[in-house]
């Protein structure tokens, strides 16, 4: 287990790529706030002392946010490819070219058996950033564009037009989207999508990782899809993309939420 531990700073150590940002801070906010409502009582007294009182959402894009922190300098900058996985059309996560330093999935996946089965011999400092780092990374595992094809990294190599302005299909899922499906603000966003009941929550909480970011994977397939039936070279996205795909914006923010809830709470209640 101490060599787990260890294996996962060398990681932290040794990565050098490019980093994005899922769903933007609103986003991220928005996932942590709908698992806030729904950690177990054990849970949430557990975390809010690790996290001396303050609350997950606080903390939501901690990962994003050290890039202009020491943490950066000291290692942190490292951990550029766990917030996504990109995987072409026809490919699979088992089957997919893997980044050497790990990923979203593999990522959470070393984060959670590290808090679940080597707490005792975590230093407080790791236990707080591994914390934060579940947080953020179950927000990225459900942003449509961090599970996109590696041939035009995560939608970045698409160019479309979002309301006359050039940029890619990545950059509209990760903050122009919510940006532009409300003028929510994140409290209102969890207000209005955590109100799902017991059977529904229970169902979508079945399976692991892989299955959830699997499923990412065929949400992102659908954006593109759309944007190649246009037959555009440079698609017009605006009012009616985010008709279309605001349900798919809601549904993924509100999976996250619930399913880190659920992580949190198997590993803290």
């Amino acid at each position: 287990m101490k060599r787990t531990a260890v294996l996962i700073l060398c990681a932290i150590m040794l990565l050098d790529t490019v980093s994005a940002y899922a769903w933007g801070s609103k986003g991220h906010d928005v996932v942590a706030a709908i698992a806030e409502q729904n950690l177990t009582r054990k849970a949430k007294k557990n975390i809010s002392k690790l996290l001396d009182g303050k609350s997950i959402v606080y903390y939501s894009s901690w990962m994003d946010n050290i890039q202009n922190s020491p943490y950066w300098e000291n290692g942190y900058n490292k951990t550029k490819t766990w917030h996504y996985a990109n995987v072409d059309k026809g490919e699979t996560y088992e089957t997919m070219k893997k980044e050497p330093a790990g990923d979203v999935v593999n990522g959470l996946e070393m984060l959670t058996d590290q808090l679940m089965n080597n707490y005792d011999n975590l230093t407080d400092s790791m236990r707080v950033d591994y914390l934060k780092m579940i947080v953020h990374m179950v927000g990225d595992l459900h942003c449509p564009m961090h599970a996109g094809r590696l041939s035009d990294r995560g939608g970045n190599g698409t160019k479309v037009m979002w309301f006359r302005n050039e940029t890619s299909l990545h950059s509209v899922w990760d903050s122009k989207m919510i940006d532009s499906a409300r003028t929510w603000s994140y409290s209102e966003w969890c207000e209005h999508l955590d109100r799902k009941d017991r059977k529904y929550i229970k169902n979508i909480t079945k399976g692991d990782y892989e299955d959830w970011f699997m499923k990412t994977v065929e949400e992102a397939a659908k954006l593109y899809d759309y944007v190649e039936s246009t037959g555009e070279i440079v698609p017009m996205l605006s009012y009616q993309f985010v008709y279309d795909f605001s349900p798919l914006l809601e549904e993924q923010l509100t999976n996250a939420g619930y399913r880190l809830a659920y992580v949190l709470n198997e590993i803290f209640g």
